[in-house]
């Protein structure tokens, strides 16, 4: 018990002072030229996307901060968006492409593992695109599934009553099947989004309609070859293409990164010393802890 209580301790005391530098605040200071560096991870969503997915995301709101931040610092020279993103909702993908296009500096997307859908678009607002050969990209369309269960509900003798103020009111409920009339309508909204999507990359890239408008992905190497992307590479690649847009030989290099709450950091740091120490820890809460950026 007093090697655990021990530890404990020396966990909160770390995380403490770690607490006191872990967050970046871009200055204008006389420092040397720096290069910031933006990770684009997980689903782009508007706000904090509470209600809309579980899964990792990022929000609009906080990437438009980063990129506006980072182009009004006059020590920044260039901006890396470092993207590991499936996409997102299509006005969240949209509010951070339009702010890539606003920067007055070099902007390079260097796409790691993924970079598709409304991730790619925004990667395509950016100067250049550098990607690996293996890194996934392209996906440019536009998705508006959902799951149905009318025939569950029948089965089960579960009725849908209607009771709406509007013929088109709900829509694309999951209770009940789409009609002829409805299906058709979602299907003009969904197509009105993708040829938005689609003259944003062609204006973007500066390249003609192909093949890639019809939302497959690509591997690196084949997106090189459609125009999807410039350079074959990964970061350190990434970095000298920002060195040689910006007209500089060196530079700090600052990543802009949400700070993570101090109670998450304290859990994974116990998580892995427990382990390594024989110890387990365990904390409770009245909730499950939600990964947010907010």
């Amino acid at each position: 018990m007093r090697r655990t209580a021990v530890v404990a301790i020396l966990i909160i005391i770390v995380l403490f002072l770690f607490s006191f530098g872990s967050s970046f605040i871009l200055k204008n200071v006389d420092l040397q030229d720096q290069i910031a560096i933006i990770p684009i991870s997980g689903a782009l969503v508007m706000g904090n996307g509470d209600g809309i997915i579980s899964q990792p995301h990022m929000s609009s709101d906080t990437l438009v901060e980063y990129i506006e931040s980072a182009d009004a610092n006059k020590n920044v020279k260039a901006i890396i968006l470092e993207i590991n993103s499936p996409g997102g909702t299509a006005l969240a993908s949209k509010e951070v492409a339009h702010a890539v296009k606003r920067v007055n500096k070099p902007v390079i997307a260097l796409i790691r593992e993924v970079g598709a859908s409304g991730a790619y678009w925004v990667a395509s607002s950016s100067d250049v695109i550098v990607a690996d050969e293996v890194s996934i990209t392209g996906s440019i369309g536009v998705i508006g599934s959902y799951l149905e269960f009318s025939g569950l509900m029948e089965l089960y003798g579960v009725d849908y009553e209607r009771l709406v103020g509007g013929k088109y009111k709900d829509m694309g409920s999951s209770y009940k099947d789409l009609t002829p009339e409805e299906r058709v309508l979602l299907q003009k909204k969904i197509n009105l989004i993708h040829e938005l999507f689609i003259q944003e990359v062609k204006t973007n890239r500066n390249i003609p309609e192909g093949e890639w408008r019809e939302g497959l992905f690509y591997l690196g190497s084949e997106a090189r070859e459609l125009g999807l992307i410039d350079v074959l590479g990964g970061k350190d690649k990434a970095i000298s293409i920002a060195k040689e847009r910006a007209g500089i030989k060196d530079a700090e290099l600052v990543v802009l990164r949400q700070e993570v709450p101090l109670i998450d950091r304290l859990r994974s740091l116990a998580t892995h010393i427990g382990y390594g120490m024989g110890i387990s820890f365990k904390f409770k809460s009245d909730s499950e802890t939600q990964i947010l950026l907010q």
